[in-house]
């Protein structure tokens, strides 16, 4: 199971995790001789600007470049995808970018029923797969392995169903999965 840890005093406790910092904190942790994965978030207004700031962050020293879109229309996220592209091959560093195409969704749904990766966040919260799905959060971290030990993943699988099912109603050709996620997580705290 993969696990990215936001504060890298959590490293010691999580061996062999990935380190997920914002840009301004890329090249210190990169001096240190950590390999950095930059989170870079994809709003509306840095949709145009999305090449330049990755070209920063991998001159800073990330290894890694990870864009998690946030309110974006359907044509913004196929630029971001193809200026994505670019990254990679122009600066030989690998991408994420947090969203599925409709057509993985349909084909291979239960490849999103899954509780991975754990996140720990800064302040040493484990919750699964993203940010924002604290409800469904395994604890506070002191030992990796008592938390995945006493933590029941099924609520987070039964998310994943609802989130998959509401996805699937999306007629667009990307969708943003862990926005869905987290939206369909707020909303049965609701109830709505």
């Amino acid at each position: 199971m993969g696990v990215e840890v936001h504060d890298p005093r959590w490293l010691s406790a999580v061996p062999g995790a990935e380190l997920v910092v914002g840009l301004d904190d890329v090249s210190e942790y990169a001096a240190d001789g950590h390999r950095v994965t930059v989170m870079i978030d994809l709003v509306p207004d840095t949709v145009s600007s999305l090449r330049g700031i990755a070209a920063d962050a991998v001159g800073e020293g990330a290894r890694k470049i990870r864009v998690r879109p946030h309110g974006v229309d359907r044509v913004d996220l196929v630029y971001a995808a193809v200026e994505l592209n670019r990254v990679a091959e122009d600066d030989a560093v690998e991408v994420q970018f947090d969203v599925t195409s409709a057509a993985l969704l349909r084909a291979d749904p239960s490849a999103f029923v899954r509780v991975d990766p754990l996140v720990v966040k800064a302040d040493g919260t484990v919750v699964p797969i993203c940010a924002g799905l604290e409800s469904y959060a395994l604890g506070s971290l002191g030992s990796m392995d008592d938390l995945v030990r006493a933590w029941d993943p099924e609520p987070v699988r039964d998310l994943c169903r609802v989130a998959l099912g509401r996805a699937l109603a999306d007629t667009g050709p990307l969708v943003c999965w862990y926005e869905h996620l987290t939206r369909t997580a707020a909303a049965m705290r609701t109830g709505c």
